[in-house]
């Protein structure tokens, strides 16, 4: 499926966050996914993007599990999505790093940009140091294991396969000291679904799940 792009932007401010998004809300009803670009901007002007991360499951508007690379994305629309990322921080002159935000819709091949926010400067890295830490990387989101109250806590689970990273969060989920929690058990629940585990995400694997 070739990808079509429509490039609506949103009038959002740049901000100093990098990294796997976990502030925004789930697609909406349907096929709709969330997928994010990092760039980077090294000081001779070149630009590099990184594999493009899903915003896998969520809850209450709470991305709790962002992974990358997304899930069963066809090479050509993963593509697009760089292609575009690198543009819009050429266009707004990007000096370090940001994330390009976009909304696909899994029928059509149909995207849009949806958000783009900048890092601020910092002294000048390499491209290549910003290469994968590897082949497929987890980060899962518990907050305060049940009590908003509490700072959340974030696991960056990495492997080499899709399959190998899903054990290991699944047993580091299980081995989390502290109170079990709403949020644990929800994405102990997800994580060991057969349709997360074929790569549905988003409200396709709620509606799988649920």
């Amino acid at each position: 499926m070739g990808a079509k792009v429509s490039t609506v932007m949103s009038s959002g401010g740049a901000t100093s966050r990098r990294g796997p998004p976990t502030d925004f809300a789930g697609p909406a009803a349907g096929r709709e996914r969330r997928l994010d670009i990092h760039v980077f901007a090294a000081a001779t002007g070149e630009l590099a993007t990184g594999r493009a991360w899903e915003r896998s499951v969520w809850r209450d508007a709470r991305v709790l599990i962002a992974e990358c690379p997304a899930p069963h994305l066809a090479a050509s629309i993963e593509s697009a999505l760089r292609t575009v990322a690198a543009s819009v921080a050429r266009d707004r002159g990007w000096q370090a790093a940001g994330t390009v935000s976009f909304s696909l819709d899994d029928r059509s091949g149909v995207f849009r940009v949806i958000d783009a926010h900048a890092q601020a400067r910092t002294p000048a890295m390499p491209i290549a140091e910003h290469d994968p830490i590897a082949a497929h990387v987890l980060e899962v989101r518990i907050d305060g294991c049940g009590d908003r109250r509490l700072p959340s806590t974030h696991l960056m689970i990495c492997g080499a396969t899709r399959g190998e990273v899903l054990r290991r969060a699944y047993r580091a989920l299980s081995e989390l000291p502290g109170p079990a929690g709403v949020d644990r058990a929800f994405l102990m629940e997800r994580i060991a679904s057969r349709a997360f585990c074929s790569g549905m995400t988003g409200t396709r694997l709620d509606q799988a799940v649920g």
